[in-house]
């Protein structure tokens, strides 16, 4: 059976909506299965972060459901936006498409009788399969299941796994090895030949099956008798240590993403942007190159595709609106940092040819040369473990235990990030509302002691500028700068505050939103793992024949799960090893931040203070009052007026100022029926 590696996983589709301005009205309502041209733009959610009703027209509003369509399966679940017209499913579920790639990756389907946008890289059309009636299995590799994508990382936890739990059934084993028997004429061909009728299954599709069984192929796509050995180069050996742990050929290095510039090309008509990327390596090496967001979409398919076993990070999701909008490029630019430190840190990816080709190249033609190379890699899929190197039979059982405690914090970790994300928002939210009073307080005070806005005739301040109705009083002109002083203090404080949000509170929810799905990033890795160890067992509990030869096939696939199982612990190791680092170098920064935040404020409001202390205040009063930078924008900080009191009566009046002044109205709300200060000379 020729199994294809892990296909490329694309971006996750740029959300889109119908456009009610190119809405046919004469479409709707047709019987018919034909459909007006509507085109399919984008649709920024600004009137629902306005808090406005949504008012963009459903795709069941403006498609009515065909009579005939072409039918697919969902291969994973999906949770659709309603805001955007998408469709929701679950994994298994029938659709009808009844209009394929509208733009993007999106497809137009119904699913009882509700129309909406589906992604294409969740579905499978099934009308490309045949049944076929008392066929062999030779015939049914004729399906194509094997071919199918698999889930990207929003795909759900119960993806996976409810389909292989409804398809691996010991009826389901039993049907294939006797469809195998009948083809070999052998118990033994039943045995060791057997494949997992799920061909959904990560096991599957990353050529872990074909190479259990088979060994498959050293090198794929190869149409020569080239020697393999010349072909195979030390970037494609690795070696597994004791643990099971990767050993590392090289050591770590850090990569930034930074200076973002948008560039233009084709006379105007085509915009983008470049990051530079800068490698840092020991002994203060460094290496800069320009590269664009579609490069790094580049690098990442073709590491899916050759790195199948591994978990790689996220790729950030594209985005078309507001694409040169700053505050998003800054957050791209922070994304792709992240994505790419994470590939430097992976010790097998980070001397990949693919990686170093990215980081190093910058001459045009020779990248176009070398896509065309990594593009043809011989080997990928399940041709990358012939060239994993470890101690023989050193898993005991696939070291089950482990997977299985593994799996379990995964799960419990993803009911527990959302306390913690959830948090971290609110306290970044106190920490914009405390900028924002800073800023209040200051813009007040400054009004105070400058008499802004009070009309033509400002007699709050005298002719030297100070807070004062007499001329030439010193004293007023000490306090009012001493005053100043403090104002300015104030917005250098909000600053600090704005600073520690963009620098430290955001990227501190970013790495952690990272984390905020392990158990559906994990699962694939899992699911290769336990269907091997499944044909493990299979292998080692039949394994009674006294046929020398059977034997030798017992051990021989013996041998290749014990290959598998070195690259899966191995990973789930380094995966360990890198939760380690990031939450405690994401905690150390933040507190880190935070000390130096509070630690600049409190030296801040210091020098504020001592402008009060002599005999600096009192030389305050030497020069006139130089007007604070801020004046000009006190109007853009409206004052809150205090809540007016009732004027139906006097005594609502007084209720009302008396309310304005907090606990102090309460005491004399209490003290009306005598002297309101009776209580304070311990009077009843």
């Amino acid at each position: 059976m020729s199994s294809k590696p892990r296909p490329a996983i694309p971006p996750k589709p740029a959300r889109l909506s119908v456009n009610s301005q190119k809405r046919d009205s004469s479409s709707i309502g047709s019987e018919r299965s034909t459909f007006a041209e509507e085109s399919l733009s984008e649709s920024p959610r600004s009137s629902l972060l306005n808090g406005e009703d949504d008012t963009t027209p459903r795709a069941s509003e403006m498609y009515p459901a065909p009579s005939a369509g072409r039918e697919a399966r969902a291969l994973y679940d999906f949770v659709g936006e309603a805001a955007y017209s998408e469709l929701s499913f679950r994994a298994g579920d029938v659709l009808n498409i009844i209009r394929g790639q509208l733009s993007d990756g999106w497809s137009l389907a119904v699913k009882d009788g509700v129309t909406g946008l589906v992604p294409e890289a969740y579905i499978t059309y099934t009308t490309e399969f045949t049944e076929l009636p008392n066929s062999t299995y030779s015939t049914m590799l004729s399906y194509r299941l094997s071919d199918l994508p698999i889930s990207p990382a929003e795909s759900t936890s119960t993806s996976s796994s409810s389909i292989r739990d409804s398809m691996d059934s010991s009826t389901s084993d039993t049907m294939i090895g006797s469809l195998f028997g009948s083809i070999n004429g052998s118990t033994r061909s039943s045995t060791l030949k057997k494949r997992q009728l799920n061909r959904f299954s990560w096991f599957v599709t990353t050529g872990v099956e074909e190479f259990i069984i088979n060994g498959g192929q050293p090198l794929q796509n190869s149409n020569n008798s080239e020697n393999i050995d010349e072909e195979v180069t030390e970037t494609d050996k690795h070696y597994i240590q004791g643990g099971p742990s990767w050993l590392e050929k090289s050591p770590s290095f850090k990569i930034m993403v930074h200076n973002p510039e948008k560039r233009i090309k084709l006379g105007g008509v085509q915009e983008y942007t470049i990051f530079h990327v800068t490698s840092m390596f020991s002994e203060g090496v460094q290496i800069t190159v320009e590269r664009r967001f579609s490069q790094f979409e580049w690098l990442y398919n073709r590491l899916v595709n050759k790195f199948g076993a591994f978990v790689l990070p996220p790729l950030p999701e594209k985005q078309y609106s507001g694409r040169f909008n700053e505050e998003f490029i800054e957050k791209r630019r922070r994304a792709l940092e992240r994505f790419i430190n994470r590939l430097a840190r992976h010790p097998i990816i980070r001397y990949s040819e693919i990686l170093t080709h990215f980081l190093s190249c910058n001459d045009d033609s020779e990248w176009r040369k070398r896509e065309k190379q990594f593009e043809n890699d011989k080997i990928i899929g399940h041709a990358f473990f012939h060239h994993v190197y470890h101690p023989e039979f050193n898993v005991d059982d696939g070291e089950i235990d482990t997977i299985e405690r593994f799996e379990a914090h995964a799960r419990a970790m993803e009911k527990l990030m959302p306390w913690i994300n959830e948090a971290s928002v609110v306290h970044k939210d106190s920490l914009e509302e405390m900028q924002h009073q800073y800023r209040r307080v200051s813009y007040a005070l400054l009004r105070l002691i400058t008499g802004h806005d009070t009309g033509e005739n400002n007699d709050s301040v005298n002719d030297e500028g100070a807070w004062c109705w007499r001329d030439g009083c010193k004293a007023c002109l000490s306090l009012t700068k001493a005053l100043q002083s403090t104002v300015e203090s104030m917005q250098a404080v909000a600053d600090m505050y704005k600073s520690h949000i963009n620098d430290m509170c955001i990227p501190w929810i970013e790495n952690f939103n990272e984390y905020s799905y392990p158990s559906r990033s994990y699962e694939l890795l899992i699911d290769m793992h336990m269907g091997t160890h499944r044909k493990f067992k299979e292998v080692s509990e039949e394994n009674i024949s006294k046929d020398p030869e059977y034997d030798m096939d017992a051990e021989t696939i013996r041998s290749r799960c014990d290959t598998v199982f070195n690259v899966t612990l191995a990973e789930i190791d380094r995966i360990h090893d890198e939760r380690v680092q990031d939450f405690q170098e994401n905690t150390k920064q933040y507190l880190d931040g935070q000390i130096e935040l509070y630690e600049k404020i409190l030296e801040e409001l210091r020098q504020a203070r001592a402008n009060f202390d002599e005999p600096h205040y009192t030389s305050l009063s030497q020069t006139p009052r130089t007007p604070s930078e801020y004046e000009n924008l006190i109007d853009e900080q409206r004052p809150v007026s205090s809540r007016p009191g009732s004027v139906s009566s006097m005594s609502d009046v007084v209720g009302g100022v008396v309310d304005g002044v907090g606990s102090m109205g309460n005491f004399f709300k209490k003290t009306t029926k005598t002297s309101m200060f009776d209580s304070w000379w311990g009077k009843s």
